[in-house]
């Protein structure tokens, strides 16, 4: 098992991605199984749904993406993202990260604001933790959030394309694969502003 914190330092957002992995699919799954099994929740509501895509149904989640956002993108926006979502395509598969409303309201004992942020905070947990197991696995992938808006109907043709319950909210997407291209230099912040500590207070 690698250290925590250098899978941490190697985890990073991987743009050009490709199949040139002697990983199967069934390895990637069970990875990824095992990582999303031992993530937090709140109270243990355990409502993220996972799913994966491969091979056609990976390149048909992307062309679907790109006949959307074609449209709705417009001029530098459309010129820097169009590259994104093609390159998407191109990996291994891609995780999508999705919400189950129903779960969220049978399992978080809490008001309807506060129901939204926690489902939030579990989405990103699983989020983290996927990404460090394919960073572990030796793929490299990025977040992204198309066609976002469950109440708008946005992420629906997903929903219809997958065959999945009424009840999924689409989060985001984790296009991955093999990396590609090298990394470019990370900028970061002073660590004494990003973690502050007071052992006294007035």
């Amino acid at each position: 098992m690698s250290n925590f914190t250098d899978l941490q330092a190697k985890r990073r957002s991987t743009y050009v991605i490709g199949k040139n992995t002697d990983l199967s699919k069934e390895e990637i799954t069970e990875a990824l199984r095992e990582a999303a099994k031992n993530v937090p929740s709140s109270f243990n509501s355990q409502t993220t749904r996972l799913i994966l895509v491969f091979d056609d149904a990976n390149e048909r989640v992307w062309k679907e993406i790109h006949d959307v956002q074609k449209d709705v993108l417009d001029g530098a926006v459309w010129e820097r993202m169009s590259g994104v979502i093609q390159g998407a395509g191109q990996g291994v598969g891609t995780i999508l990260f999705f919400e189950d409303r129903d779960a969220v309201k049978e399992n978080i004992p809490a008001a309807e604001s506060q129901q939204n942020l926690y489902k939030q905070h579990n989405d990103a947990f699983q989020q983290y933790s996927a990404w460090l197991a394919l960073t572990e696995l030796g793929l490299g992938g990025t977040l992204q959030h198309f066609n976002i808006g469950y109440e708008q109907g946005f992420d629906k043709v997903f929903r219809e394309l997958l065959n999945l319950p009424e009840s999924y909210e689409m989060v985001a997407q984790m296009p991955f694969g093999s990396i590609e291209q090298e990394y470019e230099a990370k900028d970061y912040i002073d660590s004494d502003l990003e973690v502050q500590v007071f052992t006294e207070v007035k």
